[in-house]
């Protein structure tokens, strides 16, 4: 399916709280993989993740099928961080394009990240970016913090820590599971720490 502006132009995740897709989003953390999972089990069709081949951690096939069905993945694996970000940009340009997973280890800088948001644009495709190491300046619309928690109710927290449209918020997560029945995770709300 082709990106229809208008039509699939972002992902709820809350009320006021939005991914745009045709656009690059950073997520760093050690919950990252969870958020990402969590915004696959919302979108049809298949998702393209590059990582490269020296990477540590593999996927968790059995893992992931929580949020989605794992045969939906193409996997791509670079030999170094510069054939993660070209592999990338090339999955993002092709029209076909649904959602691209990638993982450069240090986050793109501004040049590396201005590229994948073009060719996020040309597709209309959905760009999420693990970042492992330190994150840069860049030209990604949002970055996400996420972090795993000691909660069996809700395990995990996200925080928008930037975000080209103003959009902000903290949240407790309690992630899907598509084996119940559940595709969207659920949000509680944190109090901002500036409130009184």
């Amino acid at each position: 399916m082709v990106f229809e502006p208008g039509r699939y132009d972002s992902i709820a995740l809350e009320e006021g709280v939005r991914l745009a897709r045709g656009k690059l989003h950073e997520v760093c953390g050690e919950g990252a993989i969870g958020f990402v999972a969590s915004l696959i089990g919302l979108l049809d069709g298949p998702v393209i993740w590059v990582a490269c081949k020296d990477q540590p951690a593999e996927l968790n096939p059995e893992g992931l099928a929580q949020f989605f069905d794992p045969g939906r993945l193409i996997l791509v694996k670079g030999i170094n961080r510069l054939d993660v970000l070209w592999a990338a940009e090339q999955a993002l340009r092709h029209p076909g394009a649904r959602c691209v997973v990638l993982e450069p280890g240090d986050g793109p800088d501004l040049r590396e990240s201005r590229r994948l948001q073009i060719a996020a644009e040309e597709s209309g495709a959905l760009g999420l970016a693990l970042i492992a190491g330190r994150a840069q300046t860049s030209a990604a619309h949002t970055r996400w913090q996420c972090e795993c928690r000691k909660d069996e109710s809700y395990p995990a927290a996200w925080k928008i820590t930037k975000s080209k449209d103003g959009q902000h918020g903290r949240w407790r997560v309690r992630y899907p599971n598509r084996m119940r029945g559940e595709y969207a995770p659920g949000l509680m709300p944190l109090a901002s720490a500036t409130a009184a």
